[in-house]
């Protein structure tokens, strides 16, 4: 496999195949074999994604000297767009880490010498039906206190229960290969749609009928004395949502002496910090997301086996 070239394959099926192909020609000695399974920052099809850019990056970033996965990669994609971590009540199909899908996901993972396993997942707990049901009959609050009707519901920790379910069952059957997380970066465009156009995603503009807000619409109760500083004080809130989110799940699970510090995550906070940089409330641009893969792709290689950096 040529320098920087990596294969993704959804279908388990062309994975085996290729895993098998690899083996056979002693590939995989040299080749990184990584498992990925997360959300729209991983899948979605409006630009090259977080993963993609992994995957695939812009032949700039060698000329640049980007660390780039040096043999190139063989990555199973299970990732889907609008996945919850913990159990999604509206849509239970939609859950990660649930035992069901747990159990089916690390059946296949078994089966394989995977080097690392990636994940992108929690960021659709906290919002749309969450934070409607959260902060219903609400009026005139604070960033602040929005953000502890939050911590009293208990989310954070459900979700870090539903992670911590995944992390004990790819650990029981592979217990010496990383996991590795990412957090998500604060949010610039609350309450803004993305722009479906084609002339920035494509001929796809023509069939889908809108992409988010999720956020927006459902903390109208935050708001400022100062109304001229709700919007700030609404912004606010998503950041501690965000912050949140890095300290009660993954900070937690990163010091939880049950993993054996096999789990890690990528704080990817703070990157993306220009409203150009975010195609809507939730999904950076194709740029933004090229902006977050340099500092993902840094720590992947860094917990590769060493021949395979």
């Amino acid at each position: 496999m040529p320098a920087s070239q990596s294969v993704a394959l959804p279908l388990r099926g062309q994975f085996r195949s290729l895993y098998t192909q690899l083996k056979r020609a002693r590939l995989l000695e040299r080749t990184p074999v990584i498992f990925c399974e997360g959300d729209s920052w991983f899948s979605t099809p409006l630009a090259m994604n977080l993963l993609d850019w992994i995957v695939s990056p812009a032949p700039e970033d060698e000329e640049r000297g980007v660390p780039l996965l040096g043999n190139g990669g063989l990555f199973f994609r299970a990732e889907h767009s609008g996945d919850h971590a913990s159990r999604n009540p509206d849509d239970p199909k939609r859950s990660m880490f649930v035992r069901d899908n747990i159990d089916d996901i690390i059946g296949w993972y078994d089966q394989f010498d995977f080097d690392m396993i990636l994940l992108s997942a929690g960021g659709n707990d906290f919002v749309d039906d969450f934070l409607k049901r959260t902060l219903r009959g609400q009026t005139s609050l604070s960033a602040e206190a929005a953000f502890q009707l939050v911590l009293d519901s208990g989310k954070y920790e459900t979700v870090r229960k539903a992670y911590a379910l995944f992390l004990q069952a790819a650990l029981a059957v592979k217990p010496d290969t990383p996991i590795l997380a990412h957090t998500y970066d604060h949010p610039q465009l609350i309450g803004r749609p993305g722009a479906l156009t084609p002339g920035n995603i494509g001929v796809a503009a023509l069939l889908k009928k809108k992409v988010g807000p999720w956020i927006g619409p459902h903390i109208s109760a935050v708001v400022n004395a100062d109304p001229g500083k709700t919007p700030d004080e609404r912004r606010r809130f998503v950041r501690m949502l965000i912050d949140g989110f890095e300290k009660n799940v993954l900070r937690e699970l990163k010091n939880d002496p049950r993993f054996g510090g096999r789990f890690d995550y990528v704080d990817l906070r703070g990157t993306l910090t220009g409203e150009s940089q975010w195609f809507d409330e939730m999904h950076p641009t194709e740029a933004g997301f090229h902006a977050l893969a340099t500092k993902f792709r840094g720590a992947i290689i860094g917990k590769l086996p060493a021949a395979k950096r």
